[in-house]
């Protein structure tokens, strides 16, 4: 799970930070050892990005996903897939880097037990505006008897650079010469089982996924159908249900039984319905969707969701918030990271767990502000006083007022 990202000199951000990075957590660790409360918020398992229209909320996700791009396809065709329009018109000010800094908390595979992990990435442009990597870097953290201390596992500037390879000895660097810089190393050496600490960090990013069950376009499938056969998950944009539920037919039938009568439970529309693939077609189809993808029997690791209650009715809502809720209980290293305009999705989160997004449209780009509710002394007093978190916005306590 993500615990805190940074985004330099890329779309709507000039340096802006939603969470926490590798330094700042061992000062938090020192505080709490010193009985102290932490003053930095961390992402939490469930985050909840609101604010104004155009403040950045979309484009924050969009950075992540193109992130998750760039490493599993390179930074030359990430910058042109999916609608983008190309690295140099995404980079405020191209005579400098972009840069990417993602602090994670993720199982180490060997012990179980939770390891910390940083990834940094730049991309700059050349002279004729096409993207390279020009930094990579990992770090993680160690105990060094009661101090914890920051360690380098790959440190890569313009393809040459060092990584810490199987049985080095501590402190102990190998030598890397890239010879595509369109590719980021952690491309390569995730693939390497051998290179433990890579392989996670790199299947951490990868099972991303970024959400669009309300997407205009998610609805052509229905019109037009889908490749028959059974596909393990379901895509981004929902369209491949039938698949899914044939798969999982195939696979358990006891199982998928039970998942389908618990998800057709919460659904007033879908009670007495048998037909499963022609019930989608009618309201509240995108709500079977999450919680179809909720009860994924793999997880993905963070999923990304804007506007999650774009048309759901109120209740349906309040079932789709306690969903999300019950994922995160159960997948202690999995989060889910939603934009929204609604307050009564965010009622029952924690000021901890919401992330307000401003801007003052003072020039194009670089003017994005990201600061959490849980900084707020009244936010806060309010809610632990038994005030909900969809109220207190309601109340115009989160956001500042429109200049």
């Amino acid at each position: 799970m993500i615990l805190g990202v940074e985004i330099e000199n890329f779309d709507v951000f000039d340096k802006d930070r939603a969470g926490i990075l590798i330094d700042e957590s061992i000062t938090i660790a020192k505080e709490k050892t010193a009985g102290k409360q932490p003053a930095l918020n961390r992402l939490r398992n469930l985050n909840a990005l609101v604010g104004r229209n155009n403040t950045g909320k979309t484009s924050f996700m969009g950075c992540l996903s193109f992130l998750q791009d760039v490493i599993t396809e390179g930074c030359a065709s990430a910058s042109i897939t999916k609608g983008r329009p190309g690295f140099a018109n995404m980079c405020p000010d191209i005579s400098k880097p972009s840069a990417f800094r993602v602090f994670f908390k993720l199982e180490d595979s060997a012990t179980g037990r939770p390891k910390y992990v940083q990834y940094e990435l730049g991309i700059s442009s050349n002279v004729y505006k096409s993207p390279y990597i020009i930094f990579e870097k990992v770090y993680t953290t160690v105990a060094d008897g009661s101090e914890i201390k920051i360690v380098t596992l790959l440190d890569i500037k313009e393809g040459e650079g060092t990584i810490s390879y199987p049985g080095a000895k501590d402190g102990e660097m190998g030598e890397v010469i890239l010879d595509d810089d369109h590719l980021p190393a952690l491309s390569i050496y995730g693939k390497l089982a051998k290179y433990a600490d890579f392989v996670v960090l790199f299947r951490e990013i990868r099972n991303w996924f970024f959400c669009s069950f309300s997407s205009e376009s998610q609805n052509s499938y229905f019109i037009e159908g889908g490749a028959p056969g059974g596909h393990k998950h379901l895509n981004s944009l929902g369209s491949n249900v039938g698949n899914v539920l044939e798969y999982m037919k195939m696979r358990d039938e006891a199982e998928y039984e039970k998942i389908i009568s618990e998800i057709k439970s919460k659904i007033p529309a879908m009670k007495h319905k048998k037909n499963l693939p022609e019930v989608l077609r009618e309201s509240p189809d995108k709500l079977f969707l999450y919680l179809l993808l909720l009860r994924d029997g793999a997880p993905r690791t963070t999923i990304f969701i804007e506007t999650p209650d774009k048309d759901l009715y109120h209740d349906m809502v309040d079932v789709l918030a306690d969903e999300m809720r019950s994922y995160t209980l159960r997948n202690g290293y999995c989060q889910i990271i939603f934009s929204t305009h609604n307050p009564y999705i965010i009622e029952t989160l924690s000021p901890k767990e919401v992330w307000i997004f401003e801007r003052s449209f003072e020039k194009d780009s670089g003017d994005v502000s990201i600061r959490c509710a849980g900084d707020d002394p009244l936010v806060c007093e309010m809610f632990r006083q038994g005030v909900g978190m969809g109220a207190i916005w309601y109340a115009g306590h989160l956001d500042s007022e429109p200049e």
